[in-house]
């Protein structure tokens, strides 16, 4: 039998099946099967601070203003890059009403049900972070397409731009530690460019990797990278699930910091 026939059917089957769940992924809506799991997890995130009742009671305002400034962190971000309107993350008015929502579940729901659901169903947190990893590889590649539109010849602008998008989270959290002083995470608001974090250097990477898709050099569709992205961002979730918080990206630091700055060590 002719193996190289059989090989080249297979992989012409596989490329297929990744061709329809790739366009499967970037068909399904924002709302409400990736908006509403991100508020939630954004949501539970605030609510997991220190003293989080406290100021959600005090300060409801400004609790809700904060949940809703994470969920629109990526908006607001790159249209600032980009000099665009920031009056355009209120152009989805699901996003906020379902910001609203679970806010409310989260914080004030009677006898404080949701709150305690999600904490002992553990496979629902999973699926919920499942989901807010495609959600994150998808923004980042429409982000990069934003870049794209408006300076197509500039290929550090579109990089530039899914980097912010990826790590709009990470930028926002200094403007929450402003609003909730004390209240605020441990860590929170600490500057992304003194310490980098995981979720920025996997932003990073599918932004080059998106950029390259996008400028032709990389020979594949916009969706199938989209769905590699999102395999991408879940494999780094199973990392910190299975090893902690674990940086993959470390060992490539170092080495690069060796080879670049051999001659300097860091200074505790």
């Amino acid at each position: 039998p002719d193996l190289s026939s059989g090989i080249n059917a297979e992989y012409g089957d596989l490329e297929h099946k990744m061709e329809w769940a790739a366009d499967h992924l970037m068909n399904i809506p924002f709302f409400p099967y990736l908006d509403i799991p991100y508020c939630i997890l954004m949501a539970v995130f605030l609510r997991e601070n220190k003293d989080s009742i406290k100021f959600a009671v005090n300060y409801p305002i400004a609790s809700l203003v904060i949940l809703i400034l994470y969920v629109q962190a990526n908006v607001i971000c790159v249209h600032i890059l980009l000099g665009l309107p920031l009056v355009a993350c209120l152009d989805g008015a699901y996003d906020t009403l379902s910001a609203v929502i679970c806010w409310w579940l989260v914080f004030f729901c009677p006898g404080d049900l949701f709150f305690k659901a999600y904490q002992k169903i553990i496979p629902l947190q999973f699926v919920i972070r499942v989901i807010c990893e495609a959600r994150h590889a998808r923004l980042v590649m429409m982000a990069c397409l934003e870049g794209h539109h408006y300076y197509p010849n500039h290929l550090t602008i579109i990089i530039l731009c899914g980097l912010v998008d990826g790590c709009s989270g990470r930028l926002m959290m200094s403007l929450d530690r402003k609003i909730r002083e004390e209240c605020a995470a441990e860590g929170d608001g600490e500057s992304e460019l003194k310490q980098v974090s995981e979720v920025t250097k996997a932003s990073l990477v599918l932004a080059v990797f998106y950029a390259l898709i996008i400028t032709g050099v990389a020979p594949i569709t916009v969706n199938v990278g989209v769905l590699c992205g999102a395999l991408f961002m879940v494999a780094l979730l199973l990392n910190n699930i299975l090893l902690g918080r674990h940086d993959p990206f470390m060992p490539i630091q170092n080495v690069f910091w060796k080879v670049a700055c051999s001659k300097h060590q860091k200074i505790d």
